[in-house]
């Protein structure tokens, strides 16, 4: 299975869309709080080099938004 993290805020419309896709067809995620997680606010900057939420990496390879990329992201998690 893919190593799947979600980079979200709790005020983010999109993330909690992506999250509950992604519970309802059983796929784990690492999810990485960016309001109240200073160290995962820090590593989307740095790492992927935005602050954009929900910013999601499917085994490292980053998407930004969740409707605009659920295609791929649906490639990527039905091609295990």
């Amino acid at each position: 299975m893919a190593e799947i993290i979600v980079y979200s805020s709790p005020t983010c419309p999109d993330c909690q869309a992506l999250k509950t896709y992604l519970k309802e067809k059983g796929i784990s995620f690492i999810e990485k709080d960016v309001s109240s997680d200073a160290n995962a606010r820090q590593e989307l900057a740095t790492r992927y080099g935005r602050l954009a939420t929900p910013t999601i990496v499917i085994d490292g390879k980053v998407f930004v938004g969740f409707k605009e990329n659920l295609k791929e992201i649906e490639r990527l998690l039905t091609k295990e």
